[in-house]
């Protein structure tokens, strides 16, 4: 089931507390993670936050202890996967090939 990006789940995600999102993530996204919310959140492929709905972290870089499984959302839309901040839609992302 594909998570809903809705306001509802924003509030209740755990993605900014986990300790992968340092506070150097949360300080250098924090300006544009409040734009996101201003505009059309539903559309936007990129957001700092419920990585689950949205494409992998630009900021994170390595594993620490994942949030995923304690996550309201994650159990909502039966999630199976973890370390969504790492891995767009928690797999690896298949490598292009070039035609």
């Amino acid at each position: 089931m594909r998570v809903e990006r809705s306001m509802e789940n924003i509030d209740k995600c755990l993605c900014m507390k986990c300790i992968s999102y340092t506070g150097h993530c949360k300080m250098k996204n924090a300006p544009e993670n409040f734009l996101k919310l201003l505009e059309n959140y539903k559309e936007t492929k990129h957001y700092e936050k419920m990585y689950c709905a949205y494409e992998q972290s630009h900021c994170i870089k390595e594993m620490q202890k994942c949030l995923c499984s304690k996550c309201d959302i994650y159990h909502k839309y039966k999630l199976e996967n973890i370390y969504y901040c790492l891995k767009t839609g928690g797999q690896e992302k298949s490598p292009r090939t070039e035609a």
